[in-house]
């Protein structure tokens, strides 16, 4: 059982969705898994209905220390897999490959993902300067939320040879003023929000007048998980 969609991906790529019981509200890929029985949100995993599906193991994330010591109580065994990094990817397919007899498949998964970043790498994006908002305000762009250093989508933009303006923040996601993003006039703006773009329109930044803001809605893009070639051909097609 996966309490997160990152560790639900893991266990797919690693090709034993057919041994998942149960996944958290939000996994929703591969399709397959959609009709699984649900056991909780990220912050509120329902430890009762984890047992009732009778899970032998549990793949929790940093945050659920106290969901896995109930779940140890109750004769369930964990798997730790914090995910917030390329690393962590690598990791998590590697322990939970060994827990579940599919060591080879993780090496092969890693692998790929290894070729796919040196293949990105070997192609940089002229090291444009990169804004990528993770959420904003509804209509406009108050409450911003971006990508800094150490993040997910901050470590694919380096990958691809970009320059995150926002790398010399103090957390990987910091709010943004638009004073700051004024400042930082970035050349091509990423909105992952799901909203529409309008409202960049009143933001006097080369992005803007260049008409270089883009809305991406791919998945693999809003967290870590092992479909980084996906995540980095999508950041692709607009940074080049």
């Amino acid at each position: 059982m996966s309490l997160t969609p990152s560790a639900t991906e893991v266990v797919a790529a690693l090709g034993a969705t057919p041994q998942l019981v149960g996944v958290d509200d939000f996994s929703e890929f591969p399709a397959e898994v959609k009709a699984l029985p649900k056991v909780g949100s990220f912050m509120q995993p329902n430890v009762e209905a984890i047992v009732r599906l009778h899970a032998t193991l549990v793949i929790v994330d940093d945050i659920h220390a106290t969901t896995a010591h109930a779940l140890g109580d109750a004769g369930i065994a964990t798997i730790a897999c914090p995910m917030h990094a390329l690393a962590d990817v690598r990791g998590c397919l590697q322990a939970v490959g060994a827990r579940l007899g599919k060591t080879k498949e993780a090496e092969a998964v890693v692998a790929s993902i290894d070729h796919s970043i040196s293949d990105a790498r070997a192609h940089p994006a002229a090291h444009v300067k990169v804004l990528a908002v993770i959420d904003r305000a509804a209509g406009g762009l108050g409450n911003t939320v971006a990508a800094g250093p150490g993040s997910w989508i901050g470590e694919l933009l380096d990958v691809e040879g970009a320059d995150n303006v926002l790398a010399s923040a103090n957390t990987r996601y910091p709010k943004v003023s638009l004073e700051t993003m004024l400042r930082a006039a970035p050349d091509i703006i990423i909105d992952l929000s799901g909203q529409d773009l309008a409202a960049w329109n009143e933001l006097d930044v080369p992005a803007v007048k260049n008409h270089k803001v883009f809305a991406l809605a791919e998945k693999p893009l809003q967290g870590p998980g092992p479909r980084v070639d996906v995540a980095l051909t999508a950041l692709a097609r607009v940074l080049r």
